[in-house]
């Protein structure tokens, strides 16, 4: 071989290893920087970890060891009374029941308005319109493919069962985490038969697909720094592995065989950055700590890195220096074992957070444990002195005078039939004294009581949604206070709602659907869309919802351009499912409906269902004179059966005083002129005529006016009949 060749291969190999070399000092160095960066994430978490126990101890109704410590010392009770668990769990159910509905999702996807098709419907142009119509609807049906599209994805994911542990965790603790996509390898089985066999015979294939993973709190380490999680810049999150989930990260593609090995080679026992808590939560819950507990931690790092340390750790990544480069580090100490470009475009981290109550000043927020502290505290204390207290005043304190009396057996306990021996030097009914300690429990039971209607007033959940009494006293417990006190939940559940529209829901969605523009192959799923966050719309109660719905079904007929523009299938869709009732059981699909429309010929233009829902309109109006007419008849019969009643108590009325004034004057008249009675009424008998021929006239009189009044009734009743036929055969009587 020639000299010059043999330098040549010399260069090249001390070139290769001087690249090699220098391509693990920057996988070293990335390494040590992102163990150092989530070192300093985890020591400013410390304080928010001891929150978090704290909350775990006040859920489970545990004291702390100095707290069981200081109650064994002063000798007083250790009893629990556990107001948190019963508020975290009423807020738990209730959450997911409004988040997460059976019959229906809590998200949408629609197509984002266009202007210029707004333009065209306008437009006199009956074409522009018809164009502006079609392309509508191709949207709408590309929109509803993509949010299948999706669908499947949460339902492959099992999204409902990790939503729920979300919510769990954010009421417990204040904060829940879910991530995705990440990407999934899944197997599907398919039994087919087999054409030589005739056998069924199963196959397996396996397909990567985006999915989502409920992010353990205690394992997410954000950056600290930020407020929210549009802010962080980057974050980490924590896996404990144990010696043979290591040795299986080989499998995954691209991962760096020469660092794993170093990884098990140099760190046998396993590097941990941050203090495994699983010690002291196992304490809390009552388990046994594990002896054997040897764990590596896997960080999971995503956020901004540098195009060097990408290609040194293998991945290809284009050469403009303008690109600013966002990944993924999978890496065990200060080991890198595994890098990635961001699969999303958008450069997003994976994770969304949702909390309970929001902190302005962090990510993480505020759980109801933490919420009802206090409350908690002074419920515990209240009932740890009722039982002291009920223990000293069940039975008397005796003193004993030793030289008074002793014992027979030597034993100074007392015992029933106890003998005692009198010594003689006082009388016996001075050695012993009883005091009886004074019990206080009524005064300490309206502490306890006063705690727990803190606990409702603190966390806006009252003891209602637990299914249990009302709490709050006299006035709570009216049908108005308690409309108050669920109204006063709802504040508190609307906010917990709409964070979670914000925080998970909203994202989450998004980032699946530029997972699937990004990466689906099929292209009649792609369009531009809009995520909508339905999580808030469900407070409205079921009642509350049909009768708004059925408002606005009636709204929409009564007006034809409402009606126009209402979408009915969509709308009694929602009223089915207001309901109670699953919408898709009793329903049948918009391409169903079409075609039986169009089998049947039932299917007419616009201007006809313009003129048929008029003609509805105009009945419908009808209607409503002909019983305003019926009304207003019925009212002036019962006008006019009044005003006889009237003016026959006035007539006999009028007749009795008559009467009696005759008797008064006959009376009168036969003590002044000294007459008998016969006389008297031989005398009186002319004018007794005349007045009796005047009442006859004057009931003639009335006789006349009630036959007037009644023939005038009947007219206008049968002519109102006779209106109200026509309106019933279609004719306007009131042109």
């Amino acid at each position: 071989m020639p000299e010059h060749a043999t330098v040549e291969m010399t260069d090249e190999t001390e070139a290769l290893e001087a690249e090699t070399q220098r391509l693990e000092l920057l996988l070293s160095t990335l390494g040590s920087k992102l163990s150092q960066l989530a070192g300093e994430q985890v020591s400013a978490r410390q304080q928010l970890e001891t929150r978090w126990l704290n909350d775990l101890r006040q859920y489970h109704g545990e004291y702390t060891a100095d707290e069981l410590a200081r109650m064994k010392e002063s000798g007083t009770s250790s009893i629990y009374v556990n107001l948190t668990r019963n508020k975290t769990r009423a807020a738990i159910a209730r959450l997911s029941d409004m988040l997460l509905p059976n019959d229906d999702r809590n998200w949408g996807i629609k197509p984002t308005p266009e202007p210029q098709l707004s333009v065209l419907s306008n437009s006199p142009d009956q074409a522009a319109k018809a164009e502006a119509r079609q392309r509508r609807e191709i949207a709408e049906q590309t929109a509803r493919l993509m949010q299948t599209a999706i669908d499947d994805d949460f339902t492959e994911a099992r999204y409902n069962g990790k939503a729920r542990d979300v919510i769990g965790d954010s009421c417990l603790l204040g904060t829940g985490v879910l991530k995705g996509p990440v990407v999934v390898n899944r197997q599907r089985r398919a039994w087919r038969r087999d054409e030589q066999s005739g056998l069924q015979v199963m196959e397996i294939q396996e397909e990567f697909r985006a999915g989502l993973e409920r992010v353990d709190v205690w394992d997410f380490f954000p950056d600290m720094s930020a407020a929210t999680m549009e802010e962080a810049e980057f974050g980490f999150e924590r896996k404990l592995l144990n010696k043979k989930q290591m040795r299986e990260l080989s499998n995954l593609p691209g991962v760096i065989d020469a660092q794993l090995r170093k990884v098990l080679e140099t760190d046998p026992d396993g590097t941990h950055i941050s203090s495994d808590r699983r010690d002291e939560l196992r304490h809390i819950t009552g388990v046994d700590t594990v002896v054997n507990n040897k764990r590596w931690e896997l960080w999971e790092y995503w956020g901004p890195l540098d195009k060097e340390e990408l290609i040194a750790a293998g991945v290809e990544v284009d050469e403009d220096p303008l690109t600013e480069y966002n990944g993924c580090v999978l890496f065990v100490g200060e080991h890198v074992i595994k890098a990635a470009i961001n699969p999303l475009d958008s450069g997003e981290l994976p994770w969304s957070v949702h909390n309970w109550e929001e902190d302005p000043a962090s990510i993480f927020g505020f759980g109801v444990p933490f919420l009802m502290r206090n409350p908690q505290r002074v419920a515990a204390t209240a009932w740890r002195m009722i039982m002291d207290n009920a223990g000293l005043s069940a039975g008397p304190q005796l003193a004993v005078d030793k030289s008074a009396v002793t014992p027979q057996d030597g034993d100074w306990k007392l015992r029933p039939r106890k003998v005692w021996i009198s010594t003689g030097k006082v009388p016996l009914n001075q050695a012993f004294y009883a005091y009886n300690i004074p019990s206080n429990q009524g005064d300490l039971y309206s502490i306890f009581q006063a705690a727990q209607q803190l606990a409702d007033t603190e966390t806006n959940l009252p003891i209602l949604l637990q299914g249990e009494g009302v709490s709050g006293g006299p006035g709570a417990r009216t049908a108005t206070g308690m409309q108050m006190l669920m109204n006063n939940s709802n504040i508190v559940l609307r906010s917990a709602v709409k964070n979670y529209d914000d925080g998970i829901t909203e994202p989450v969605v998004r980032r699946f659907y530029d997972w699937h523009m990004a990466y689906d192959e099929r292209d009649e799923i792609k369009g531009d869309f809009s995520i909508v966050a339905r999580g808030s719309s469900v407070l409205i109660a079921r009642q509350e919802q049909q009768e708004k719905l059925l408002a606005l079904a009636q709204i929409a007929a009564s007006n034809p351009e409402f009606a126009q523009s209402t979408e009915w299938q969509g709308l009694y869709r929602e009223i089915v499912r207001s309901m109670s009732v699953s919408a898709d059981s009793v329903l049948k699909d918009e391409e169903t409906v079409e075609q039986e429309k169009q089998q049947a010929g039932q299917q007419m233009p616009p201007d006809m269902q313009l003129k048929q829902m008029e003609l509805q309109l105009k009945q419908q109006e009808q209607q409503l004179k002909s019983q305003e007419m019926q009304m207003r008849a019925q009212r002036e019969q019962a006008d006019y059966q009044l005003r006889v009643q009237e003016q026959q108590f006035e007539q006999q009325y009028r007749a009795a005083e008559l009467q009696s004034k005759q008797e008064r004057d006959r009376a009168e008249l036969a003590l002044k002129q000294n007459l008998t009675l016969a006389e008297l009424e031989a005398k009186l008998g002319l004018e007794s005529q005349k007045l009796e021929l005047k009442m006859r006239e004057t009931s003639a009189k009335l006789q006349t006016q009630r036959d007037t009044t009644a023939a005038e009734l009947t007219d206008r009743q049968n002519e109102r009949r006779a209106r109200q036929a026509n309106m019933e055969q279609g004719f306007d009587s009131y042109g």
